[in-house]
């Protein structure tokens, strides 16, 4: 019988151990159960903060498209005014072309001035405006 004893003893004292350990498990896993709660919380902050992202992303979407549109249509007008300037150059050079006879006039002018305003002298003493 003090075998008996003896291996209740030792199953007893195993048991012990084994109650100790579930014991020390439970803890354990409702530590696990906090961490997991609290990740679960940060989970759900990272999820709105995405939202969040993904909202931001989509106005910087809707910007990229506003902002494309807007260069497209500089460089249309950028092209319109660089063809008009182009046509006003040839005008000008045309113009200019023209003219340059008249860069000449001046000395002819200078040459005749003179004799004109003895002419106009003469007339206006013939016909009594001066005298």
């Amino acid at each position: 019988m003090a075998e008996v004893v003896e291996r209740l003893d030792s199953v007893e004292r195993r048991l012990t151990s084994v109650e100790k350990g579930l014991s020390d498990l439970g803890a354990e896993v409702g530590g696990l159960r906090e961490e997991v709660g609290g990740l679960r919380g940060e989970v759900g902050g990272l999820r709105e903060e995405v939202g969040g992202l993904r909202g931001e992303v989509q106005k910087l979407r809707m910007l990229g498209e506003q902002n494309a549109s807007n260069i497209k249509q500089i460089a249309e007008v950028q092209v319109h005014h660089g063809n008009a300037l182009e046509s006003h150059g040839r005008k000008f050079d045309e113009i200019t072309k023209a003219l340059e006879p008249l860069a000449r006039i001046d000395a002819f002018v200078q040459l005749v001035a003179g004799e004109h305003e003895k002419r106009i002298t003469d007339l206006e003493r013939h016909t009594g405006i001066r005298e």
